[in-house]
């Protein structure tokens, strides 16, 4: 954590508060979207709400979303697409969508739309879909296959293109704390070369 610090990894806790509680509606959204929300989903959303530096009216409206209670997520959608944001809540909402290990039909659909009203360029969120499958999927193998590899290096190329926000919150694996610290190592050196080229 501190080291990502150093390397200038912002703070999520620089925003405004209805920034950050619009976020976490969103993630949310996503952990209610299947037909229940899983343990290891709950989990992970309370740690972001704890990170988040949310207040306790915040966390009672996600926690609401997060257990089914419906929320006018254009309008949040449309306050966030004003935003730096989108993308880091799209890598987030697809965080949450496999803290379970499986992404959902349903969580797919609601990604999709959500997608569309951040305006993320459709080419874009099938790049980053494929970095949180293929960095899923790297962390079961001991040698992972190039086709992973290349999935994601070419989301660490777009996260440089777009100029996408990682904070130290960000899992770019969700399901092995191990290969998510190596991946943000990776992304650190990526981003670094990046600069100098």
């Amino acid at each position: 954590m501190v080291a990502q610090q150093q390397a200038g990894w912002p703070e999520i806790t620089q925003y405004p508060w209805q920034s950050r509680r619009d976020y976490l509606l969103l993630v949310a959204a996503v952990a209610a979207s299947d037909s229940e929300l899983h343990p290891d989903e709950l989990a992970l959303l309370r740690r972001w709400m704890e990170q988040f530096r949310l207040a306790p009216k915040s966390r009672e409206a996600v926690l609401a979303v997060a257990n089914h209670q419906a929320v006018d997520l254009e309008r949040v959608q449309k306050r966030l697409a004003r935003t730096d944001l989108k993308y880091s809540v799209m890598l987030d909402m697809m965080g949450m969508a496999m803290a379970d290990g499986v992404l959902m039909d349903e969580e797919i659909l609601l990604l999709h739309e959500v997608a569309e009203r951040l305006e993320i360029d459709p080419i874009d969120f099938n790049i980053l879909i494929e970095l949180v499958h293929s960095a899923h999927q790297a962390a079961q193998m001991r040698n992972p296959e190039p086709l992973y590899e290349h999935n994601i290096e070419s989301a660490f190329d777009l996260l440089c293109k777009r100029s996408v926000r990682l904070f130290p919150h960000t899992l770019m694996c969700v399901s092995n704390e191990n290969y998510d610290r190596q991946l943000k190592e990776r992304w650190e050196r990526f981003r670094a070369q990046h600069r100098r080229g």
